[in-house]
């Protein structure tokens, strides 16, 4: 017995490898708490993304007295460039609705449009031609337009691929500066 007290009392007084054991406890919880600042800088990082890119692109509907499909078709091709370094594609899409009333016609869908991506959503306003479901903030007068611009991002966590993914959906909402933009030619 007496040798193995001998041995105990020798690794009660050695103090050798005692930071690599501390240092070996602390790393798992190093490694994540940097991991989880990682994956939300870059979820709030995309969050900014996605809101910058639907007011930009509210913000270029509405600058025309009119707007034609290649006009349009040209204004969802910079969706990528705004959105850079986080890719469309399958991932987006925008959607761009003309909300107007006339005094026969309550608010309605005049024209929708989307781009920008390929992901497969279904504007929160309705689809063209039928009435809209607007939110009451926003009121009408007859002969007014409201163009409201959805984006939409199908976000996957980088790190964390355990959680499930989540869409990010940004609105913004613009009146056009000049006419009405209730067509598109």
């Amino acid at each position: 017995m007496s040798l193995i007290k001998k041995i105990l009392k020798r690794l009660c007084k050695s103090e050798e490898g005692s930071i690599l054991t501390e240092l070996a406890l602390s790393m798992p919880l190093y490694i994540g708490l940097v991991t989880g600042v990682v994956e939300v800088g870059n979820y709030l990082l995309l969050n900014l993304k996605v809101q910058h890119t639907v007011v930009s692109i509210a913000d270029l509907v509405t600058r025309d007295e009119e707007i034609t499909e290649a006009v349009l078709t040209d204004i969802f091709q910079v969706v990528p460039q705004i959105m850079s370094p986080y890719t469309t594609g399958a991932d987006s899409v925008t959607i761009v609705s003309s909300v107007s009333q006339t005094p026969d016609i309550p608010a309605t869908v005049f024209w929708q449009r989307s781009g920008g991506g390929s992901l497969v959503e279904i504007s929160d306003f309705g689809v063209e031609g039928e009435l809209a479901t607007l939110p009451g903030v926003i009121t009408m007068r007859d002969g007014e337009t409201v163009l409201a611009t959805e984006v939409y991002y199908r976000y996957e966590p980088l790190i964390f691929s355990f959680l499930p993914p989540k869409t990010i959906r940004r609105v913004s909402y613009f009146r056009p500066r000049i006419g009405a933009l209730q067509e598109i030619l």
